[in-house]
């Protein structure tokens, strides 16, 4: 994110601020998730949080003001918020509670590896083309 930034003009204390904005407002978010997951069907709230996700990503590239990142921080917390809440009501949702532990575990895993290899992309594209764009 502080490379997107300041490539769009940005500080890598706008950068800051809208991670710390993602987990305020996440926090609040996460707690209606809970009462809202009860009463609509989990698939949908995942098919959302995921579309949003591409969304955001793609809208990260259009930050260029103080204003939209506010925004991009906020939308992304709710985003978030309810994502923590979501993954872990699906497991014993679909699978049970029996098989829960070795589940999450191999879940956990794919999501680590993803999250360090999710990165390189990035990078390769920004040392191909010089951007992100």
């Amino acid at each position: 994110m502080i490379s997107i930034f300041k490539q769009n003009g940005l500080s890598s204390g706008t950068a800051a601020i809208v991670l710390s904005l993602m987990a305020i407002v996440g926090f609040p978010i996460s707690l209606a998730a809970g009462y809202i997951l009860d009463r609509v069907k989990v698939n949908y709230i995942l098919a959302g949080i995921f579309a949003g996700e591409i969304i955001f990503v793609v809208l990260l590239l259009f930050v260029k003001s103080y204003l939209l990142a506010i925004i991009f921080g906020v939308l992304w917390g709710i985003s978030g918020g309810f994502e923590r809440i979501a993954l872990i009501y699906v497991w014993p949702s679909y699978f049970g509670r029996l098989a829960l532990g070795s589940i999450k575990g191999s879940a956990m895993t794919v999501m680590v590896l993803g999250s360090a290899l999710g990165p390189l992309p990035f990078g390769f594209a920004y040392d191909l083309f010089g951007g992100y764009e």
